[in-house]
């Protein structure tokens, strides 16, 4: 018997064996060749690629087409799944791997027609552009051609990868142009506000800004007064909300949005040498692999080096040895909701300046996977195509940048061979892409502060709200000139900062957008570049992680304020919990005190005292949500004039004091029962703040977070912090580089290179990434070498 067992057990583990054997090989097998040489279709010259420690590489080549032929087939290898999933959840068509969970993405994507956009821009590109993204193309191809087998993710979902084609880098560069421009729904809400709420109310409710970037950058300061509140038409719209007895719930978020993004510049005034030095953290939702894949490319004229985005030729932040620049969101307005008047003889027809026009019909074939196809019917007009969901009961057009052919190319690209900071402001009002707000640095100690993209010229209108334009007295007048783009070159103070607030004072006439962020985070950095001097690196990186929030020092004096006389607050005696704010060091580090509950208390706030005035907008629009990132203005108005008329349950609570004290003990009471804990002292903030990078693949399959997945740890930093750090959303990579120095340069970012799980370069720059340890920018190190050269038959063409 003992014999039989032993043979059983034998057995078991052979088969188990065999079965880690193959996961082995299936796991490694991708894994691109690093050393030695290939023979590649569509090169035109011998390319030199080195790897560094990390993986990153540095690619020598005789000519642009080849250098981005070699970028485009070095990406691929380390990371073919992601660009596959960029490329297909732009044009809609994930469903088709993933099935029907992924149906509502694609038919928004469907609707706005992102691969007929594709199709447009490719066929208008210059050029120059176009010889670039193919030879792009061909070296994607080239690479896939390569391997002997596709990696993991693409066995799991039982599907290969398709060619790559231009088209695709375009849907890619789109992906980022939607992520980053998209501001319907703050357009139906602002709209659906307008039609329930007093004009008054929907002003206070909607600010353009913080009170901090009203230092920063004034053009509207008043607002920020103690007594800037419309208090009667705020009672009034009290009076009616608890009279109606709206059920609240849902209506608010307190978190804003949660992505965006720092960059600043200093000039040689505040360095230790004269450089002028770039600092840049783009914040976005943080993913394995990271959304970034570092690369230096070298051709005749040209060493560039930084990021890259997979899929697209090009480097969207870095240095080309006499600039560097990097990016931020504008948070701008950049779409617009046409309200469609249908012709009520004909419903076939609609009303436009030019009169009576029929809707066009696209269909659009979806593909899901384990179901039968579905058929998308899809109206447009000539503004955009019409969504599907009505708006106050009429149908709306969307009318947005990303929609325009003429707004996307690869200009960004003229940064290459850009030798200043002007030369550079000069090529990027002439580039299209996402409008973005971008800082620049060059070598002779210069900074400068641009918009690039397209912006629209408006009339008769801001763009805040909904409106017909089939009479033509509202609509787009084109976009912004070249030559009227702002800009900002060499200031007084030594200094360039964007945080995402409002650039522009009242000086800019031009209504940019109508909900910007990061006010502090903005202020904050102004504030401590004016304390320094003989700035480095070092101190640079050291600023983007500086995790001070003064932001939450009105939350916590508010709740000290509504614990005063009291000894308990329900189950916390008053004293623990005065204790546990009073500890708070003002910082958001994983060992502070105190901040879980102010984060709490204020996200709490926010709900409760704005859901009231916005529950009748639930009457005319199901799912109405707000979800503005300057609510804490009129909230904090609001509490402080004191007006017992304006607390939001005045059938529980006869004055702000009782109400403030019910919604703290309501986040106390939250946040010890989130974390499992009777009492909040000894809560840190490291308890609370996680940062979670996933990957694709985990959400519907838990059980490979293990492997795929980076490990949840403490983190310091918040939403409202330089360190931007809020769960799923942080700092997508960390830059600080002076252009001609690159040596002493620093880049950090999560995850690591490569998107092979088993790679060593798949994690390998998370801890640096987590502890904000100084990482080199460009790396000397090299431990590998891959000569690409054409193919023999290539060559032999080239020379008849």
């Amino acid at each position: 018997m003992r014999k039989g067992i032993s043979y059983a057990t034998l057995a078991l583990l052979v088969i188990l064996a065999g079965v880690v054997a193959a996961l082995v090989y299936i796991v490694r097998a991708p894994f691109p060749v690093e050393d030695g040489s290939l023979e590649v279709a569509g090169l035109g010259a011998i390319v030199e690629i080195e790897f560094d420690r990390l993986g990153v590489p540095r690619i020598s080549a005789g000519s642009d087409a080849d250098a981005f032929y070699a970028l485009g087939f070095v990406t691929a290898r380390d990371r073919l799944f992601q660009m596959d999933l960029l490329r297909r959840g732009t044009a809609g068509r994930l469903a088709e791997i993933f099935g029907a969970d992924l149906l509502e993405e694609d038919r928004w994507n469907r609707t706005m027609g992102f691969g007929h956009v594709a199709d447009a821009v490719l066929a208008r590109l210059p050029a120059a552009q176009r010889r670039l993204i193919e030879a792009y193309s061909a070296g994607v191809n080239q690479a896939m051609a390569a391997t002997s087998m596709f990696p993991i993710e693409f066995m799991m979902l039982g599907y290969r990868p398709e060619k790559w084609r231009p088209e695709d880098s375009i849907l890619v560069m789109l992906a980022m142009h939607s992520m980053l421009t998209w501001t319907g729904d703050q357009e139906r809400t602002a709209t659906v506000m307008r039609h329930v709420l007093p004009k008054s109310v929907v002003d206070f409710l909607t600010p353009e800004s913080d009170c901090y970037n009203e230092i920063t950058a004034p053009r509207n300061p008043g607002r920020c007064a103690t007594d800037a509140i419309p208090v009667a038409d705020l009672i009034a719209v009290l009076n009616n909300a608890n009279a109606g007895g709206d059920d609240d719930s849902g209506i608010v978020s307190g978190n804003g949005s949660p992505r965006g993004s720092n960059a600043w510049v200093v000039g040689g005034n505040k360095t230790q040498d004269g450089r002028a030095i770039l600092a840049n953290d783009m914040h976005l939702e943080l993913s394995v692999p990271n959304i970034w894949y570092r690369a230096s490319l070298r051709y005749p004229g040209v060493s560039l080096s930084g990021l890259t985005l997979p899929g697209i030729p090009a480097l969207i932040a870095g240095t080309n040895g006499q600039i560097a620049w990097g990016m931020t969101s504008i948070e701008g307005d950049f779409v617009d909701l046409v309200a469609i008047e249908e012709d009520t003889k004909v419903p076939s027809r609609y009303r436009s300046p030019s009169g009576a026009l029929r809707f066009e019909t696209r269909t659009e074939n979806i593909h899901v996977r384990d179901r039968v196809d579905e058929t998308l019917q899809v109206r447009t007009t000539i503004w955009g195509p019409v969504l599907p969901k009505l708006l106050l009961g009429r149908p709306v057009a969307v009318h947005w940048t990303s929609l325009d052919p003429t707004t996307t190319d690869l200009g960004v690209m003229g940064l290459a061979r850009a030798a200043t900071v002007t030369d550079a402001i000069i090529q990027l009002h002439r580039a299209g892409g996402p409008p973005l707000n971008v800082l620049l640095a060059d070598t002779a100690g210069n900074i400068g502060w641009t918009y690039m993209g397209k912006i629209p010229r408006r009339i008769g209108m801001d763009g805040l709200f909904s409106e017909s334009w089939a009479d033509g007295r509202k609509g787009w007048d084109g976009y912004i000139p070249p030559e009227e783009l702002p800009s900002v070159v060499n200031p007084a103070a030594g200094y360039l900062v964007n945080a995402n607030q409002r650039m522009l004072g009242s000086s800019y006439s031009v209504v940019i957008g109508h909900d910007f962020s990061g006010g502090y985070r903005a202020w904050r950095i102004s504030e401590r570049l004016n304390q320094l001097n003989g700035i480095s690196e070092p101190d640079m990186l050291a600023l983007q992680l500086d995790t001070d929030t003064d932001f939450y020092r009105y939350y916590q004096k508010l709740a000290l304020r509504v614990l005063e006389g009291q000894n308990a607050l329900g189950p916390f005696p008053a004293g623990d919990l005065r204790r546990y704010l009073e500890a708070w060091d003002g910082r958001a580090e994983t060992n502070s005190e105190g901040i879980a509950l102010l984060v709490e208390f204020r996200e709490e706030l926010v709900k409760a005292v704005l859901a009231p005035l916005l529950a009748k907008c639930r009457n005319v629009e199901p799912g109405f949500s707000y979800n503005w990132s300057s609510a804490d203005v009129p909230v904090q108005r609001m509490i402080e004039s004191g007006r017992p008329e304006l607390v939001p349950d005045r059938q529980s609570f006869h004055d702000w004091h009782g109400f403030l004290r019910a919604r703290l003990l309501q986040s106390a009471s939250q946040l010890a029962k989130r974390h499992g804990v009777t009492v909040l002292e000894g809560l840190t903030w490291g308890s609370v703040n996680e940062v979670d990078v996933r990957h694709p693949l985990t959400e519907g399959v838990p059980v490979l977070r293990s492997f795929l997945d980076m490990p949840r740890v403490a983190v310091p930093g918040c939403g409202h912090c330089v360190r931007f750090a809020d769960g799923k959303y942080g700092a997508s990579e960390r830059m600080v580089v002076a252009p001609g120095r690159e040596s002493a340069g620093i880049l950090h970012m999560p995850g690591g290179q490569s998107g092979q799980p088993a790679s060593p370069h798949y994690s390998d720059q998370q801890e640096s990434w987590v502890k904000g340890q100084p990482a080199k920018f460009s790396n000397e190190e090299i431990v590998h070498g891959l000569t690409l050269r054409p193919w023999v038959r290539d060559s032999i063409k080239s020379t008849r």
